[in-house]
């Protein structure tokens, strides 16, 4: 005899392969600004001395951006951004986007910075996220 699964087992199924898909889809997105950051962006941005790639954030409502990036070199000082072709920072905050924490932009948001060290190829993110807490209380009174 064949299994049969009930209504639920077979929701919570379908449930467990859209999230493993959809898994599987946003590590794949990461993956191709990962490969994109290390084949082309960063050796351009080296190219351009930027050593440090600072990204500002932020989002609620359901919207949000970046909010401004700074480029330094390796002693810390900052390069003009207007040295750095269009192309490479549209490429480079397409790439950002990537690896931006899901969700920041929804109900009360969050915000943060995230880091691209050219040097050590390596990214870092520094998120914080917002939420509302509500305390209930209830009292009563004899009169």
């Amino acid at each position: 005899m064949a299994d049969s699964k009930t209504p639920d087992e077979e929701v919570s199924e379908n449930v467990r392969q859209l999230l493993a898909h959809y898994h599987q889809s946003e590590q794949a997105r990461l993956e191709r600004a990962k490969a994109k950051l290390r084949a082309e962006v960063l050796p351009a941005l080296r190219n351009h001395r930027v050593a440090t790639v600072e990204a500002a954030y932020s989002g609620y409502g359901d919207s949000g951006a970046i909010d401004g990036v700074q480029y330094r070199d390796v002693a810390g000082e900052r390069v003009d951004r207007t040295t750095i072709a269009q192309p490479l920072v549209e490429q480079l905050e397409t790439c950002i986007y990537e690896f931006l924490p899901s969700g920041f932009e929804n109900n009360d948001g969050g915000q943060g910075t995230l880091t691209i060290d050219t040097q050590t190829a390596k990214v870092t993110i520094q998120h914080q996220e917002n939420y509302t807490e509500t305390r209930d209380s209830t009292r009563e009174f004899d009169l």
